[in-house]
């Protein structure tokens, strides 16, 4: 395994449009599937159609319809029946380009491999959404937020590093020493999200390279999206902990670069879960110390 290494930070949305056009001039003639997967989980604080629709303004801002980066957007659906989440992310797919929906890139599936709760369950739904996705010829997987505290043309920037430096994945950081931002998180939630990923850290030894390990964008190549669909068990939001312990553990080589995050009106820091997570975090390592 290479050691983890970090990207330069770019000027954050025009470096990640440069990205994108340096990856497009680096795969030429050759194209590549990339499926982005988001679910429901943090959407409420404003329409989850304009959520979608923007997320789909950003894809098509950085990677256009006719390049080599032939991206589609999954979304899964892992709120309980009723919640009629689909209903509001098929509006917001049909504010967007008919072309899109005639070459098939914008998706919103069930959640197939578990009963939905009220608190939703993340982990499950993006692994779903890649299994989905890579059942239908993806090469890479890109997992976001649907909400809008994170650019979807960010990805460019991890895309091209991936390709060019050979990575099995790259993980978008927020951190400072990566590079990365934060506005907006209030000295609470920041305060929240320091202690927490310290106190992951401190229980999975072997993630004290990651100074985020909640990072709110992902990149996967098709082997490492299979080894955390058919290894990991955690079904809800810390399965962030989770995945970065099986990269490693399995061997394959990871990278970071960075991400700029800014809090959206309305969010609000999940405190209520606080103890579950760090519940969560004491199976991790219980389980993957055996």
């Amino acid at each position: 395994m290479q050691a983890l290494t970090r990207v330069p930070r770019p000027s954050l949305t025009p470096g990640a449009l440069e990205d994108a056009a340096a990856l497009a001039e680096c795969l030429g003639d050759r194209a590549i599937e990339v499926a982005f997967v988001a679910c429901s989980y943090d959407t409420a604080m404003e329409p989850v159609e304009d959520q979608v629709a923007a997320k789909v303004a950003q894809l098509q801002e950085a990677f256009g319809l006719d390049g080599p980066v032939r991206w589609s957007l999954w979304i899964v659906d892992d709120l309980p029946p009723g919640a009629r989440f689909s209903a509001r992310v098929e509006a917001g797919f049909e504010r967007c380009p008919g072309l899109l929906l005639e070459q098939d890139r914008l998706r919103c599936v069930p959640l197939t491999s578990a009963k939905p709760t009220r608190a939703g369950l993340k982990g499950q739904a993006l692994l779903d959404g890649m299994s989905g996705a890579l059942d239908e010829g993806a090469e890479i997987l890109v997992v976001i937020n649907l909400n809008l505290k994170v650019r979807a043309e960010l990805a460019a920037t991890g895309l091209r590093a991936m390709i060019e430096g050979g990575w099995d994945a790259c993980i978008g950081s927020r951190a400072a020493v990566d590079g990365g931002q934060v506005t907006g998180a209030g000295k609470l939630g920041r305060a929240k999200s320091i202690g927490f990923n310290r106190y992951v850290r401190g229980m999975l030894p072997e993630l004290d390279r990651y100074k985020d390990t909640n990072a709110p964008m992902k990149i996967f190549s098709a082997n490492a999206a299979r080894c955390l669909i058919h290894k990991a068990t955690i079904q809800t939001v810390t399965m962030d902990a989770e995945w970065l312990l099986l990269l490693h553990r399995n061997g394959f080589d990871v990278t970071v670069f960075p991400v700029a995050w800014a809090q959206r009106p309305g969010s609000r820091p999940p405190w209520a879960m606080i103890p579950a997570c760090a519940l969560d975090v004491a199976r991790i390592r219980a389980m993957w110390s055996r």
